[in-house]
Formats: structure tokens, sequence, C-alpha cells
């Protein structure tokens, strides 16, 4: 017994001293991972204008022909550097095409059963190299439908007999250096299998169809609630947004049309021809800033596109008008977007990712942005003065009890002081943020709080003052809702 665990600790002892010989893993950004590679924004050229209201143009896209790898739909395609000679690349989930669905550009002729080829892998890289000549299959996409999905815009398009029928909001994938093959790669595909519902880490994601080996069209998804519910708020939060693992999240809640999730996978037909626009490159242009949108001056989390929006209970319509450019002054720094009438994104977002796809410049990024204002000194908030860990907007919070009811009124300037230094902004009626979470944000955004300060008093501007705006949780547009409690807007 003794020699036995001398040996296992000489071995032990060994394995050891032999790691630091062994190839080191390497972390890399997704830059790194991308570095000379094409990526999918050449797929349709240089030249191809990403237009989805040219309705003739896209259709004829639809409609066209393309090659694919007669293979299984799970299978895993590696273009060799020559005519049966090494893979072209062999990283992780990279390096491969899907058989089935994603289309190939046929680059040369036949050299002995090998044909060169271009292909794109999860990474959304461009790989260049040889296949199996018997492999190649044309095939003819269906004739009624078609699919348009664009990276910029986040929407899913459906082409119905050649026209533009409706959109709705998604998610594609979002990359990271830990799993750079997240990304939602470009390109031509067919809808090749129905697959349905299936677990991704706690997610259920229903109605999946299946385009590109691992990656589907589903549903957003949703979890199973101990009552047996489903909840979907933490994914729905997030459509209009990169967010998923490489699938694309689909809009459960039907549009006027009806388009949805379910709707996909009732209509859609074998061969339905998916085109994935990328979104390197290119600039979301900002919403026009007298564009109006709505919201409840009576409660709601949300601004709207849709003055009768019917996620609002019919008590609060019509909703009240706002301009977009009105989306940075303070008293509507609060609200969320609603995923169901899809109102455009605030100017901030939309500049962060131009700027992160390399559409704009630093100095353009900066000068589209509105620095979030300090609220007036004298703004009165209140806060319940025998207790309570939080300050409100509104006197008569219905998060209160009534017995300490209506609270009792300070100013703004007194937020610093002991007697409220200590206090949270109530997560139901939604109070101005504290100077120092203002100049946080403002810090997040790329600006300067110092800089901002001294140019409005140069200006002699004014500062924002919030209106009275009563939020109470009866009033909250949605029958299903969540409370995030944070110490910002």
């Amino acid at each position: 017994m003794k020699q036995f665990i001398q040996k296992t600790v000489c071995l032990l002892l060994s394995v050891l001293s032999l790691g630091a010989y062994l190839p080191q893993a390497h972390a890399k950004t997704v830059e790194e991972w991308l570095e000379g590679f094409d990526t999918g924004e050449v797929w349709f050229g240089e030249d191809f204008h990403y237009d989805i209201t040219d309705e003739e143009a896209c259709w004829e896209l639809l409609q066209k022909p393309i090659t694919i790898l007669d293979a299984g739909q799970r299978e895993e395609i590696y273009p060799r550097q020559t005519p049966d000679g090494k893979k072209v690349n062999n990283d992780k989930l990279g390096g491969f095409i899907n058989g089935a669905s994603a289309a190939v550009h046929v680059l040369g002729e036949d050299e002995n059963g090998w044909t060169l080829i271009e292909g794109i892998d999860y990474y959304n890289r461009v790989i260049r190299g040889y296949v199996r000549t018997k492999l190649l299959k044309t095939v003819t996409p269906n004739e009624k439908y078609g699919v348009i999905i664009d990276k910029l815009t986040q929407r899913l398009y459906v082409f119905i007999d050649g026209k533009l029928w409706d959109s709705c909001l998604i998610s594609t994938g979002l990359p990271n250096d830990e799993q750079p093959y997240n990304e939602t790669a470009a390109g031509e595909y067919l809808i090749c299998s129905w697959v349905g519902d299936f677990d991704s880490e706690g997610m259920i994601c229903a109605t999946a169809l299946r385009f590109n080996g691992g990656d589907m069209i589903h549903e957003v998804p949703h979890k199973i609630n101990y009552d047996g519910t489903k909840s979907y708020w933490r994914w729905e939060a997030l459509l209009g947004q990169k967010a998923s693992h490489g699938c694309v999240r689909t809009q459960r809640i039907e549009t006027e049309k009806g388009l949805s999730a379910r709707w996909l996978w009732d209509n859609l037909k074998k061969y339905t021809k998916v085109v994935i626009w990328d979104d390197k490159g290119r600039k979301m242009p900002y919403p026009d800033d007298g564009r109006v949108l709505f919201y409840n001056p009576n409660g709601g989390n949300y601004y709207h596109a849709d003055q009768y929006c019917n996620t609002v209970r019919s008590k609060y319509l019509p909703l009240a008008e706002f301009t977009y450019v009105q989306l940075d002054e303070v008293q509507f720094l609060g609200l969320d977007p609603c995923t169901t009438c899809q109102p455009p994104r605030r100017k901030s977002l939309i500049a962060k990712e131009n700027l992160a796809r390399g559409a704009i410049t630093q100095e353009e990024y900066l000068a589209a942005l509105t620095p979030i204002p300090y609220p007036d000194e004298a703004l009165e908030l209140y806060y319940n003065p025998k207790g309570g860990k939080y300050y409100h907007a509104t006197a008569r919070c219905s998060s209160v009890k009534e017995r300490f009811l209506p609270l009792t009124g300070f100013a703004y300037g007194e937020l610093e002081a002991d007697g409220f230094a200590s206090l949270t902004p109530c997560p139901y009626c939604s109070p101005v943020s504290r100077k120092s979470v203002i100049d946080e944000q403002n810090r997040e955004m790329g600006l300067d709080p110092e800089a901002i300060a001294a140019a409005l008093e140069d200006e002699g501007e004014e500062s924002f003052v919030e209106s009275e705006l009563a939020i109470v949780v009866d009033d909250l547009d949605t029958e299903e809702v969540s409370i995030s409690i944070t110490d910002g807007f």
C-alpha cells in the first residue's frame, strides 16, 4: 500500500511538472478571432444596398436558387486547404459549414472530385477551401414565402408573394470573448426542419425552426414558474438588441397583422429562404427629433409608438403625446420602450451601437449624445419620516401603507443631507436619481460631468425640472410586471 501511494504521488508530481511545458490556453478577444478573415459583411458584395423597402430587389434575392452542401442538418463540413488536404481552420465551433441549409458560393471548377467554395462559419467568418464536388446541391427556395433578418435593426421581415408583409422584433446572437461563436452568421439559409420546443440552460425556447445547424428561429424564451405559468419578461425586455447564443429569438406577442414566432411555425414551408444581413460598418439612422411618441401620464413604465397600444388598459387611452427629442428630458428618462408597439430606442443607445460597429467616429458618437442633466435643486421629493428606506416622486406612492400617507416633502438639494443620505429611489414611483448616479451615467456614455457643468454654467442654461409624475402600481401599463430596483433611471 505504501509503495502504491508513493507511485501515485510521483505520477501526480510528474503530471504537474509537465503542465509547465504543455500549450497554454489563450483567451482571445472577438476581434482576434476574426483577424485575418473576411466576415459576413462581404457576403452580398461591397455595392449591396440594404434596403428593405426595395421589395423587388429583396424578393429577387429571396427567390434566387442557392447551393448547399448535401449532408445532414447537423453535419459539419470542413473546407480543405487543398483537395483532400488539411482543414482550413479547426477552431472550436469554427471552420466548418453546416449541411442541408447553409448557402455556399462556388469559386472554381471540379478538381478530381473537389471544388473550391466559400461559406460562413459560426464566428461569422468567411471560410474558403475545397469540399467534395458530390456534396454540392442547388436548391430552389419556396416560391411563396421569404424571410430577411437584419442584424442592424434587429427585426425579422416576412415577404409573401413578392411583397413585404410585416416585421417583428428579434434578438440575434451576442458574441463575447469567451463565446465568440455566439454571433448569428450573415448569409443565406433554408428552413430545413421543425424542431419544436427545447431547453437551453433553463430557458424554454418554443416553436424552433432550424436554419443553420444548431441555430434556430424560435419564440423568445420563457421559464416555467412554480404555479405552472410562463414568465417571459427577462428575455422579452431584450428584444430589439443582440442577446442570444446564436439563435434568432422572435417576438411572441402578435403584431397587428398577426406576425409572431407562432405564425412562422404555422405558416412557413420547407426550403423557405432566410437571408441574414450583417450589421458591421452600417449606420443606424437616428429618428427625427419631432417624431411623436406616447406615454401614460398617470403611470406606466413604458413609452409607446401607438397612442392606443393594446398593452395599456383602456381607461388610460388615448395616451399623451411627447416628441422623440424629449426622451432625454428628466420626466421621461425612467421610461423603457414598449416591446409590443416597438417605439424607437434612445439616441444614446443607437449611437453607442453605431460606434461599436465602426459606423461612426468617437467624435460623431459624442456629438450625438445629450448629457443627462441634474434636476432642479428645489424639486420636491417625499419620504416617510417614521421609517422606510426609499425616497419618492409622489406624496401618495401606493407602495407605502395608507397610515403613513401623505409622505413628507423635502427638496432634491437636500438628498445628500444626513437625514436623507441613506435613502434609495423607490422602484414604484421612480423618482429622480442622485447627482452621483447621473454623473456615472454620463461617464458611461463617455461624457465628462465636470465639462458638462462648466458648459451649462458658461451658457447660462437652466436645469431641467422634473414634472410631477405620480406612478402607482395599479396604473402600470401591463398585467405582467417586473420591478428592477436600481439607483439609476
